[in-house]
């Protein structure tokens, strides 16, 4: 990053802290938002944290979560024309509309901060889709069309808002749409739905966006404790690792291998103890397709592994082969 994009980019943030200092955000410690060279956009620590240290605290009035789209102006055409529609939909309509309002909305400043683009295959054309290697172009190709298909769900909303709100008709496209859509999986949270704000019976959780807090990156070797207080009616992080004076403050996404990062975030880390190799049972077969066995008997040992449910979580981990795939071979090695 050259240095006139780095003093817009601190513009942005230091626009973004104002902004939510007038909105009712303390600072729980002194982090600045940084470019750092191996991850990129993140929070740099002004002071040592401690284990046990709330690092952040957001105000439940600078989270957006469906409860804040749907009682929104957005609210009515969510009910009449899409009532179905998904969390992760009702962010990613709210994202656009705000961004098409452009300074004459009250999230400007956050909408500012938001990356341009991102690099999970979701936002990827047809040209980067295809040098994904073959083990995740299926699961890659599958988000893309997630995205397309939530996109054709939405029609008849957009219809409607274009009609009712003229200003947006430029911004809303399938681009537009897949950069929210990207937005709120690359950054949401997740919070607990209490009653008063549930959308349905069967809803225990549901998608936040949350400025600032969403700086944070991950680190497998990190631990915190995430989650909305009710009593201070924040969504806080408190850090169960100590953190260095000047140092890059990190959370943990989750137990996710490789894969599932490059999937949901766009990012890999080495030496990643999640991570695994997976096998099919034609994969298996193909190995064993040398093995001098009659035909009838493989064809007995595959019904029993069938019949077994055997055919799952066949991988090999950093602990070792699965139950399920040490079964496997020894079934197909035993003689009789």
């Amino acid at each position: 990053m050259n240095s006139e994009n780095e003093c817009q980019n601190d513009q942005k943030f230091n626009l973004l802290c104002k902004w939510m200092g007038e909105n009712g955000y303390k600072p729980c410690k002194k982090l600045k938002p940084k470019n750092f060279h191996d991850t990129g956009r993140g929070l740099l620590t002004k002071e040592k944290i401690c284990t046990g240290d709330t690092i952040i605290r957001i105000p439940q009035n600078l989270l957006i979560t469906s409860y804040v789209v749907l009682i929104s102006e957005l609210g009515p055409f969510f009910k009449r024309y899409c009532p179905k529609a998904s969390g992760h939909q009702i962010l990613s309509v709210f994202l656009m509309f705000q961004k098409a309002k452009e300074k004459a909305s009250e999230w400007y400043s956050y909408i500012e901060t938001l990356p341009l683009f991102y690099n999970i295959p979701a936002f990827y054309g047809p040209q980067c889709l295809s040098m994904i290697p073959n083990f995740l172009y299926e699961e890659a190709k599958r988000h893309v069309e997630l995205v397309h298909k939530s996109y054709d769900q939405l029609e008849e909303l957009f219809t409607h808002l274009k009609q009712s709100f003229p200003f947006i008709n430029r911004f809303v496209d399938f681009n537009a749409y897949k950069w929210a859509w990207c937005t709120v999986n690359t950054r949401c949270v997740f919070m607990e739905c209490f009653k008063k704000n549930c959308l349905g019976k069967s809803c225990l959780f549901h998608l936040a966006l949350a400025p600032f807090l969403d700086l944070l990156n991950h680190n497998i070797n990190v631990q915190v404790q995430a989650g909305f207080n009710q009593k201070t009616k924040c969504y806080e992080i408190i850090s169960l690792s100590e953190f260095r004076k000047f140092s890059q403050v990190f959370i943990n996404y989750g137990s996710h291998d490789s894969c599932k990062l490059f999937l949901e975030y766009g990012f890999a880390i080495p030496n990643n103890n999640n991570d695994y190799i997976s096998f099919s049972i034609d994969d298996i077969l193909l190995a064993y397709e040398n093995v001098q066995l009659p035909l009838q008997l493989i064809n007995s040992k595959l019904q029993f592994i069938t019949q077994n449910n055997l055919i799952k979580n066949l991988v090999c981990s950093y602990d070792g082969l699965s139950w399920n795939l040490k079964m496997i071979l020894k079934i197909l090695t035993l003689k009789s």
